[in-house]
C-alpha cells in the first residue's frame, strides 16, 4: 500500500505499474499481520515518532528476521532492531 502512494499522487501510471510488478515478483515475501507484529508496532508508536503504517512495516521486518530496512523516512534514524538505510542519505554528496 505505502509503496504505491507516491506514484498515485503524481498520477504516474508507469511507475505504479512498475511497483505492482516488483511487489508481485518472486523476491518479495508477503507476510500476514500477526499479534506479535501488532504488539511490536504499538511499542514503536508509543516510543518513537513513527506513524502506524511504517511501524507495521518495521515491526514485520523486525519480527521476521529482516536484516536491512530501506526507507526514506528519517523518523527511523536511531530506531533499534534492524539496520536502517535512509535513501536520501545515499544521494547526498
Amino acid at each position: 500500500m505505502e509503496t504505491l502512494v507516491g506514484a498515485r499522487k503524481r498520477g504516474d501510471a508507469t511507475l505504479e505499474q512498475a511497483y505492482e510488478q516488483a511487489l508481485l515478483g518472486s523476491d518479495i515475501r508477503h507476510l500476514p499481520i500477526t499479534q506479535i507484529i501488532l504488539r511490536e508496532a504499538a511499542r514503536l508508536r508509543a516510543t518513537t515518532k513513527v506513524k502506524t503504517p511504517d511501524a507495521l512495516r518495521f515491526a514485520a521486518a523486525q519480527t521476521t528476521g529482516c536484516t536491512l530496512f530501506i526507507t526514506n523516512d528519517v523518523g527511523f534514524r536511531g530506531v533499534a532492531g534492524v539496520a536502517v538505510v535512509i535513501l536520501d542519505d545515499l544521494l547526498k554528496p
